[in-house]
């Protein structure tokens, strides 16, 4: 049963909402204060907590936000007799749930505690991802899953992980290459060993050979020292070769003989090194055409092309994107920190939007997020402003303003307050002609109670 808290500092109201809430099933708390509000809050067992605005000497809106300092999940409903537009933005600006005015009808009032339920619900669920791995179903290390397409890489890392086998990935950029590599290396019989990964794009061609087979003293100005390369650190383990398609042709040579010799030569030297190590090598170019174009060793693609892992793109796996993000969002958060939830909003946001950075862009967007992050969840507004612009809505169009902001007004002299109102009376018409003039679908569509859209038609 769903415990509810009623603040107000009029015993008549608290009498009247508790007798309401109490003959609908609900659990009833009441207050007649703040202060009273938060020692019950603190006591534990509440659900959503219900409270007037104006109240004396803390009001609502003081109250959410001591709330927020115990619990950053809990709805908060705020009540209020002296209804204005900019309250109630405010109101949502700061993270309240929803806001109704007095006198308000029954039906808006057990709706809207219906959606706080569902709230409440959807929070547990991402509470529940975020600490266990049993929701996600293909979890090692870094390799977070649960799309068909990622089960198949993660089956074929199981079998191939355990095998001396040389392992081609192939991927756009961000994909996340390295982490399936750096996840073979922990399935195989080396995962004790050394793991070494290079970049052969970030690295100049003449330094390039140097810093995978060493060098000796005086093979070239500067070489003071005799120096051991990638190859001989890897020794006993696994070397990851990223971006494997900008490597040199005569590179491609030395480094396809290492393959079947299992030994190097420095730069300068003379002498055989052997060395045991399992390359791994990935590309975000399509190698086989590089082949064909004379870029790419043949003999070397197909030493590297007996195990084969094609790594989607985030855009055709959408079931990962949400697994993925609570994974950032637990990596990221600070420690003395609640850990925060995905909104609903901002959850559909994320799963809406194209990636075309793929998991590295997915990072670095909950990055973003919790860098402005203040308190409570993770909505739309805190991501990252190309994300919100390049996601379309429900219905697939773009929102309203959303491109060109300056179309449709009747000055250039138009104020914030003038601007945002025009903007939320365009998305509000845009919704209900989705819903062919339903208004209870529109309010349910944009997550306000029907005397609030009601009372947003009127004002304009």
């Amino acid at each position: 049963m769903t415990t509810i808290l009623i603040v107000d500092d009029e015993a008549g109201t608290l009498l009247l909402l508790q007798s309401l809430l109490k003959s609908n099933g609900y659990a009833v708390k009441t207050a007649g204060d703040g202060a009273s509000a938060l020692e019950i809050v603190k006591a534990g067992g509440i659900d959503i907590t219900v409270t007037d605005l104006r109240m004396a000497p803390m009001d609502g809106m003081a109250l959410f936000h001591e709330i927020r300092k115990m619990t950053n999940v809990m709805p908060v409903i705020i009540l209020t007799g002296y209804a204005s537009i900019e309250t109630a933005i405010d109101a949502m600006k700061s993270g309240v749930f929803d806001y109704l005015t007095k006198p308000f009808k029954v039906d808006d009032m057990l709706a809207c505690l219906k959606r706080a339920e569902e709230q409440i619900a959807k929070n547990a669920a991402s509470a529940k991802m975020l600490n266990s791995d049993a929701k996600i179903p293909y979890v090692v290390d870094s390799f977070i899953a649960s799309s068909p397409s990622m089960k198949k890489v993660y089956d074929t890392i199981q079998k191939v992980g355990p095998t001396p086998a040389t392992v081609l990935i192939n991927g756009e950029s961000g994909t996340g290459k390295e982490v399936i590599a750096r996840t073979i290396h922990k399935a195989s019989t080396r995962a004790n060993g050394p793991w070494v990964a290079v970049n052969c794009a970030a690295l100049p061609e003449n330094l390039l050979e140097s810093e995978m087979f060493g060098h000796v003293k005086g093979a070239f100005t500067g070489a003071h020292a005799d120096k051991e390369g990638l190859f001989e650190a890897a020794n006993g383990g696994t070397l990851f070769l990223d971006e494997i398609s900008s490597m040199p042709l005569v590179l491609q040579g030395k480094l396809l003989r290492v393959l079947q010799e299992h030994e190097i030569r420095r730069v300068g030297g003379t002498k055989a090194i052997p060395v045991d190590v399992r390359v791994i090598a990935a590309s975000n170019a399509d190698l086989e055409k590089a082949v064909a174009n004379g870029t790419f060793r043949g003999d070397l693609y197909y030493r590297f092309a007996v195990i084969t892992i094609d790594i989607p793109p985030l855009r055709s796996r959408p079931e990962d994107i949400l697994p993925l993000a609570l994974h950032f969002i637990r990596t990221e958060a600070d420690d003395d920190e609640p850990v925060p939830n995905i909104t609903p909003e901002a959850a559909r946001v994320l799963t809406s939007y194209d990636w075309p950075g793929n998991v590295r862009e997915l990072e670095n967007a909950i990055r973003h997020a919790l860098t402005f992050l203040q308190e409570g969840d993770i909505t739309v507004d805190l991501l990252p402003p190309k994300i919100q612009r390049q996601v379309p809505t429900s219905g697939g169009a773009a929102v309203p303003g959303a491109v060109s902001l300056g179309q449709g007004l009747s000055s250039s002299n138009t104020s914030l307050k003038s601007f945002l109102k025009q903007r939320e009376r365009e998305y509000i018409e845009y919704i209900l002609s989705t819903t062919n003039g339903d208004k209870e679908k529109a309010a349910e569509k944009l997550d306000v109670n029907l005397s609030t859209l009601y009372r947003k038609l009127a004002d304009d």
